[in-house]
């Protein structure tokens, strides 16, 4: 043994204590410790499972902000005062469509959609939903969060839309909401527009393809927005539109297209104008083009403002 060693252990001996501690006391100081340890860990692993939480319903409330941002076609139908309406926004041959466009300033959604055999059965004495139309609701928004203008601001109705269904093959101008004996209601709800059409039953077109133009700077159909292919019967918006030209293609069942109901509907819808109608040299140029102009002409005379159409007659 080396100098260095016997060194330690006197040093050693000189600190050790008198007497050793009892077992009982050693064995109580490791258990204190053990379960020390064991309640670090476990702590852990409850602030881990808490901040889990806490992210998970963070994310959880901001998907429900999100979501509720947006009404459904049935609330829409509901804040309108059309309970029957709304139920129909609930059959199965209700189509909750739900897709949206970004154009210029806004954001556009189409909720959904309601037709024929998902009206049936619906009519009421208090309000009157006809199978043979169709219902669909339509909301702006604004892409910066900013609130569209409530319907009781000055404001209101500055910014016009036109909302309207086109049927492939037809021009436009001839066959859209207003020819179709359509009207819209609107209300503004947490800054966001919401729009619930109507016009006649789109669903015997189904074969055909039938879409739903949103335009905006005018309450009219617009032959600045829209391009129609003669040859092809496609209507598509024109590139150089300086406002919102889009289209929703309709998810429409084709099983539910009439095509000799459709044939007879445009052959009254386009039948020939009284011999006192003038064409409008600004606008269509044919005689049935004509009518539809002097008819929209007629009903914007009807309408103050030209920006919503409540109640519209049924057939």
């Amino acid at each position: 043994m080396n100098d260095s060693e016997k060194w330690d252990g006197l040093l050693r001996q000189a600190l050790a204590p008198a007497a050793e501690p009892e077992e009982e006391l050693n064995e109580s100081i490791i258990n204190r410790y053990k379960e020390r340890n064991r309640m670090k860990r476990v702590n852990s692993k409850r602030i881990s499972i808490g901040v889990l939480v806490a992210v998970c319903t963070l994310v959880l409330s901001i998907t429900a902000v999100a979501a509720a941002q947006l009404f459904s076609s049935k609330q829409v139908a509901q804040h309108l005062g059309d309970q029957v309406l709304a139920q129909a926004f609930e059959s199965r041959d209700a189509i909750e469509v739900n897709q949206s466009v970004a154009s210029g300033d806004y954001n556009f959604t189409l909720h959904g959609i309601v037709s024929g055999v998902g009206l049936s059965g619906l009519n009421s004495s208090a309000q009157d939903i006809n199978p043979e139309r169709t219902y669909a609701v339509v909301s702006i928004a604004k892409q910066d969060g900013s609130p569209m203008p409530a319907t009781s601001d000055p404001e209101y109705g500055q910014e016009p839309f036109f909302i309207s269904p086109f049927i492939k093959g037809q021009k436009p101008w001839q066959v859209n909401i207003i020819t179709m004996n359509g009207g819209y209601s609107e209300l503004v709800v947490d800054g966001i527009m919401y729009r619930l059409i109507e016009c006649d039953d789109v669903e015997m077109f189904a074969d055909r393809g039938v879409y739903l133009a949103v335009s905006s700077g005018d309450t009219f159909f617009n032959n600045k927005a829209y391009a129609y292919n003669e040859a092809t019967g496609e209507i598509s918006p024109k590139t150089d539109y300086k406002g919102t030209a889009i289209l929703f293609d309709l998810p429409l069942d084709k099983a539910k297209a009439d095509t000799a109901q459709a044939e007879a509907y445009l052959k009254d819808l386009l039948k020939e104008p009284s011999s006192d109608t003038t064409a409008n040299p600004a606008g269509p140029v044919d005689d049935a083009e004509a009518a539809m102009v002097k008819r929209m002409e007629e009903l914007k005379k009807k309408l103050p403002d030209g920006t919503v159409i409540l109640n519209p007659s049924k057939k």
